[in-house]
């Protein structure tokens, strides 16, 4: 959890691996944002940041909506038995309480709904963003138990169906209130 002071040694012993790899793994999430070296202190595991998060969110919609219009002109097609296997698993994994595999799932259906354009770029900008996406909605929902975690299963199962209809305008209205609804949430 994020103000966790870790130490290198004690993550060799606890992995029992060398001091290098663990070295490596560092370094790399240093430089992914995730922790930070503290001079005498150890590593310090740092707290996602709620802008970060909201600037993340606002590229995945502004995707999002390039999407779907690109999709209204006939231009490119999303996969919707992939989009409606993420949607049943997250709608599964929701039932057994399962907030990693509805996380994951849920990604994955926002992935596969970009994915349709067929640009590979934004497919990697997406990506890069997930891992963090992941991290910050496990620290939030250990953070905040007494909330609504499982709040994209109607508004994808709203998607979908707005999909498979080609009602595009239910798609960008969902959108819109997603994002409000994610925006208030966050920025308070």
């Amino acid at each position: 959890m994020p103000g966790t002071l870790l130490s290198e040694n004690e993550l060799a012993r606890q992995l029992d691996m060398s001091r290098t790899p663990i070295r490596a793994a560092i370094s790399r999430l240093e430089g992914e944002g995730f922790l930070e070296t503290v001079k005498n202190r150890g590593i310090l595991v740092k707290d996602p940041s709620y802008k970060e998060l909201l600037d993340m969110l606002e590229v995945i919609f502004t995707f999002q909506y390039y999407q779907f219009n690109y999709q209204k002109r006939n231009l490119s097609q999303i996969d919707t038995p992939l989009l409606k296997k993420y949607l049943d698993e997250q709608l599964h994994c929701t039932s057994k309480n399962d907030y990693i595999g509805y996380v994951q799932n849920t990604l994955s259906f926002i992935r596969t709904i970009i994915s349709g354009v067929h640009n590979a770029e934004m497919s990697k900008i997406i990506d890069g963003f997930f891992d963090r996406i992941f991290r910050f909605s496990i620290i939030n929902y250990k953070r905040t138990p007494h909330h609504s975690h499982y709040s994209a299963n109607a508004i994808n199962q709203k998607m979908y169906h707005a999909i498979l209809e080609n009602d595009y305008e239910t798609i960008k209205q969902t959108l819109d209130k997603y994002y409000e609804t994610i925006f208030h949430r966050f920025s308070s």
